[in-house]
């Protein structure tokens, strides 16, 4: 990218009352990214309010994302600048092409594979793929991008250009618009972490690569012998340390279940043992999460036999990701 473009959409930027201090976009071990341009100075973006476009209120205009014209608060300034700025950084600066190449690879995913994967509530790929392919991959693009502010799904220009890293802070909100992370002076590339998530759904729901540091259970269905009990975990991720727990008679439905975390390999362990004093069943022992452990390592190494091919992006990414959720699941 021509550094007068990246010039132009600074200025357009910091006229509406965005903070852009010392970055530069440029390419980095992680693809294109963030970076300060001057060693020993703080690096910041701060995308205002008014810079922050909800998702519903994007549509594709001959191709070009955009703004709709039925949307009156947004002005003309605004719609211009976001107009330049999916044209030259976003979905016109290779977003849709790298999108488009992600999809048209998992396509390519054999049945069986997407049968597992849809089993298992990763992902229904065939579901996702209906419909023009055009708004499949607009979708897309978008859903990989949306940040919650405000209660609402929008878009964040400049701020979505930030990479993803699980040894990173998250973003700061306020009412005023969301800020990047308070970073002391470095000369790394800018990143944050979307939030707590497993290494096959960054895959899944980003398009990348991310050795995170912790795995939750593929959803199960387990039978406790000799005393009529049977746990049903849903698969979710969980995002906080509330466990949301629904008892009918002798069967007790959970949303998720951490079972590995490289960061604090006692945690797994703990949470089950509480989850167990929750529910009010301390005879059940802690090799009951040693076969759900096991359980999940049949199932990812069941992915691995069903992928027919390495050779393209998708089906390469998802290969080392499974390998890396089998490796935590076995050491941790």
């Amino acid at each position: 990218m021509l550094n007068g473009e990246w010039d132009v959409l600074i200025s357009k930027f910091r006229n509406l009352g965005g903070v852009a201090d010392n970055i530069c976009q440029r390419d980095g071990s992680k693809g294109r990214g963030i970076f300060p341009i001057k060693e020993g100075l703080k690096s910041k973006i701060f995308t205002p309010s008014n810079l922050i476009i909800k998702k519903d209120d994007i549509f594709l205009d001959n191709g070009n994302v955009r703004i709709k014209e039925e949307k009156k608060e947004y002005n003309n300034e605004t719609r211009e600048f976001f107009n330049y700025y999916q044209d030259n950084f976003s979905w016109g600066g290779g977003g849709r092409e790298n999108t488009e190449a992600f999809e048209n690879s998992l396509s390519l995913f054999s049945s069986e594979l997407k049968s597992l994967l849809k089993d298992n509530r990763l992902v229904d790929i065939d579901h996702r793929h209906k419909g023009s392919w055009k708004d499949v991959i607009l979708s897309q693009f978008l859903y990989a991008r949306e940040f919650n502010f405000k209660n609402k799904l929008q878009i964040v220009p400049l701020l979505e250009l930030v990479n993803h890293d699980v040894i990173s802070f998250q973003f700061y909100k306020s009412a005023k618009g969301i800020s990047s992370p308070n970073y002391p002076p470095n000369n790394s590339e800018l990143t944050y972490t979307y939030a707590s998530k497993g290494t096959l759904s960054c895959f899944f729901d980003y398009g990348f690569f991310s050795k995170e540091t912790m795995v939750f259970s593929l959803p199960f269905n387990l039978q406790i012998e000799n005393q009529g009990i049977t746990i049903m975990c849903k698969g979710n991720e969980l995002r906080d340390d509330l466990m949301k727990i629904k008892r009918s008679g002798e069967s007790i439905l959970i949303d998720g279940l951490p079972i590995a975390d490289s960061n604090s390999p006692s945690l797994p362990e703990a949470y089950f043992k509480e989850l167990l004093s929750q529910i009010g069943e301390k005879n059940i022992t802690i090799d009951y999460l040693y076969k759900i452990k096991n359980f999940n390592k049949l199932i990812r190494e069941k992915f691995l036999e069903n992928l027919k091919s390495k050779k393209n992006i998708a089906s390469s990414m998802f290969f080392n990701a499974v390998l890396h959720e089998l490796d935590l699941i076995s050491n941790f």
